[in-house]
């Protein structure tokens, strides 16, 4: 065979392919005679056809139930595994949902959308023009979900997941979201097919209940409680209620020392509701810090070492021909040639960077991403068969006590108020204890502690990180400050020093942040007694 010379090599086609998605159009198809599924390719195939040459196609789809199937006979959920073959011989696997419609469509702009829809403020469009409009408004939303069931693999999702829900039930959480339930049917199948449903009996990583640990909780209480000079919850007070006047961001905070809950408040509106310690904002990359603390849970049980291969949990990492196989080290202090913020709900994320990974410089610098952490954190499900939210939830939410906080994936997509936030930095400052729950040992969360990277990445480096973590030292807070930032501003600071845990939630920084911030954190403290 003879190999077109202008094609791109596959060690420079790999990260150009993470932005060119494979669609079928549709993804969400009608019944037809033949009950034949919808064809497939890349959205570009000019730009398919430059990275790949003359590249062919095969797809095998999968029933509900995890079947091969040639024809879709049943409506609802398919799976469509698809090997791409470039001219070069170089395979490429992409996973995608589709689903099948049990009725042949009217024209949807015919059907009535009924209800008011809130727009958010940012479109600088009133409120009251956009009730006033409604017709045309649910009119756009019938023609946006008509063009969406023609292209659209997140509709797929959707009506895949909605189709498997019990009409019986009132409110779904997170955890029985349909792209929670998307995530979970491809978990099974791709353990199925990896051998890994053999390899990994189910086990769910809890902490281990022991009597007789006496380590802080979080309880309200006063400002002597928690040894804090008399008069400062109410200057604190001024100090936020001052930012949000010049900022007009609304945020909520939780602060506590030893594990008394002196301050707990909620300012501003959002939507024009009032922002109250209950409202949840998007935390971002504070997430980070919550997936490191869910990993060292498997680390403290041995399932999973900090210095084991991913390959050994992952077989798309395969580390033969590898100078420098991957870690989990690798992967949660950023050191792994990952970039981006990909996140781990793409159901084939592992599959995409394992086909990349002969191409990684690994261990050379450290990039700041996500996708690594998601890498990681798909590790995780592997190994028990469940997907993060309920690991998240099983393992860390719950026995914690957290009442709102969400999270979806292991980077940047957690829902939380700052009180749930600060339970978890409790648990941290607890080096991880709570209540009578041990999360894991003293040893293992020194493990988690920023430390320089030069068994990684050389003596030269300068670079700190931690296992989710990073250092802090502003406002007076001492050099044992540990947690990580977020794009949204959103605080989560522990002082193992002073035994203190601050958080704030909020949807952005607003204007002269840094500053308002380094006043809230100074007032904090230099309020300490003892």
């Amino acid at each position: 065979m003879t190999i077109d010379q202008t094609i791109t090599k596959p060690s420079d086609r790999f990260r150009e392919l993470l932005n060119l998605d494979f669609v079928f159009q549709p993804s969400v198809f009608l019944p037809n005679e033949s009950d034949q599924f919808p064809n497939g390719d890349f959205i570009n195939p000019e730009k398919a056809k430059i990275l790949l040459g003359d590249y062919k196609i095969n797809i095998d789809f999968y029933s509900k139930n995890y079947e091969i199937v040639e024809t879709a006979v049943e409506s609802g959920r398919y799976g469509a595994i698809v090997k791409i073959t470039a001219q070069d011989g170089v395979e490429y696997i992409r996973y995608k949902t589709l689903f099948k419609c049990e009725k042949p469509r009217s024209m949807l702009v015919n059907d009535s959308i009924d209800g008011q829809i809130v727009f958010p403020e940012y479109l600088g469009v009133d409120s009251s023009i956009w009730s006033n409009q409604s017709q045309s408004v649910n009119t756009f939303i019938s023609l946006a979900i008509e063009r969406d069931t023609n292209r659209s693999h997140e509709f797929a999702i959707l009506l895949a997941g909605m189709s498997e829900m019990n009409p019986d039930q009132n409110s779904l959480s997170h955890l029985e979201s349909a792209t929670t339930k998307d995530r979970q049917w491809w978990l099974k199948l791709k353990r199925q097919i990896n051998g890994n449903e053999d390899r990994f009996p189910k086990v769910l990583v809890g902490p281990k209940l022991e009597e007789g640990i006496s380590v802080p909780v979080l309880i309200e209480g006063t400002e002597d409680e928690a040894e804090i000079e008399p008069g400062t919850a109410n200057k604190i007070d001024e100090i936020l209620n001052a930012w949000l006047k010049e900022s007009s961001e609304p945020f909520n905070t939780c602060i506590a020392r030893k594990g008394i809950v002196f301050f707990n408040k909620g300012y501003g509106k959002r939507n024009g509701e009032l922002v109250t310690p209950d409202s949840k904002h998007l935390v971002y990359s504070i997430t980070k810090a919550i997936s490191g603390t869910l990993f060292m849970m498997f680390v403290e049980q041995g399932l999973i070492r900090l210095d084991d291969p991913i390959s050994r949990i992952l077989p798309q990492f395969s580390d033969e021909g590898i100078t420098t196989p991957v870690t989990f080290r690798h992967l949660f202090t950023h050191t792994a040639d990952m970039d981006e913020h990909f996140t781990d709900t793409w159901n084939d994320l592992e599959q995409i960077y394992g086909e990349a990974y002969p191409y990684l410089k690994v261990g050379k610098e450290h990039r700041y991403n996500g996708t690594s952490i998601g890498i990681a954190l798909k590790a995780l499900e592997h190994i028990t068969g469940i997907t993060l939210p309920h690991l998240y939830q099983k393992c860390l939410f719950g026995p914690l006590g957290c009442q709102s906080i969400e999270s979806i994936d292991g980077s940047a997509l957690t829902w939380s108020n700052a009180y749930d936030l600060a339970l978890i930095g409790q648990m941290l400052c607890n080096r991880g204890k709570y209540d009578n729950y041990l999360f894991f040992s003293e040893e293992n969360f020194k493990q988690m502690l920023p430390q320089k990277l030069d068994s990684l990445l050389g003596p030269n480096t300068d670079i700190t990180w931690g296992i989710g973590l990073t250092q802090f030292n502003e406002g007076g807070l001492s050099s044992e400050t540990i947690g990580h930032g977020s794009a949204s501003s959103c605080t989560l600071r522990v002082d193992l020093q002073n035994d203190l845990v601050i958080t704030m939630t909020r949807s952005r920084a607003g204007e002269n942040f840094e500053q308002n911030h380094e006043r809230f954190i100074s007032a904090i403290t230099n309020s300490l007694v003892n």
